[in-house]
């Protein structure tokens, strides 16, 4: 099996507005290192310079990122106090084991807001993200000890000027242990690089 071939095409030209190489679309440490880097390194540049070559100078079209959520009775109940969400099905245990569904169930900002602050949490590691639209929808009821796999992954990305930043559209869901999806969700944010300080 070849090695990540480099994406040089002897264009050599440093472009002072994005950053990168108007040939390679690398930026001058991605090219400096490239003899260097390893295989899944070598991999991760190259899905980069994909992403930049259709628009995005800041996230990389494809990333992806997963948390998990763990949601015992407390928690459930705690935060549904937090919220004023006064739903005995959040709150009562005799109640909610007489209702449909058997047991507590979390309120549905609770899982909304973990999978809403995944975005903040990821792309704040290497730049300044910014909530502008989500869409939310909840599918199954989020029972008592249910444990939560969170996704997102980048559908989008375009470098927007008047933003100072790439505007970045991603689809995101979360499934509880038994695989069932309790919630799709769709963002719109805007990533902006780091701010450079002095």
């Amino acid at each position: 099996m070849t090695g990540a071939a480099s994406p040089c095409v002897d264009v050599c030209r440093m472009n002072p507005e994005t950053g990168f190489c108007d040939g390679c679309f690398r930026t001058i440490d991605e090219i400096a290192a490239w003899s260097s880097c390893n295989e899944d390194e070598k991999r991760a540049v190259l899905a980069r310079v994909e992403s930049r070559r259709r628009g995005a100078r800041v996230v990389t079209i494809g990333e992806s990122f997963e948390a998990t959520l763990a949601l015992p009775p407390d928690s459930i109940k705690h935060f549904a106090t937090l919220v004023n969400d006064l739903n005995p099905l959040h709150h009562d245990d005799a109640y909610a084991r007489a209702s449909r569904f058997g047991s507590l169930i979390a309120s549905g900002t609770q899982p909304t807001a973990h999978l809403m602050a995944m975005l903040a949490t990821h792309f704040s590691q290497y730049a300044q993200p910014l909530g502008l639209e989500f869409g939310i929808r909840l599918t199954r009821a989020v029972k008592a000890h249910d444990v939560l796999s969170m996704s997102w992954r980048v559908t989008e990305a375009k470098w927007k000027a008047s933003l100072n930043g790439d505007l970045v559209k991603l689809e995101g869901d979360a499934r509880n242990q038994r695989g069932d999806t309790v919630m799709k969700a769709t963002a719109t944010i805007v990533v902006m690089p780091l701010e450079k300080r002095a």
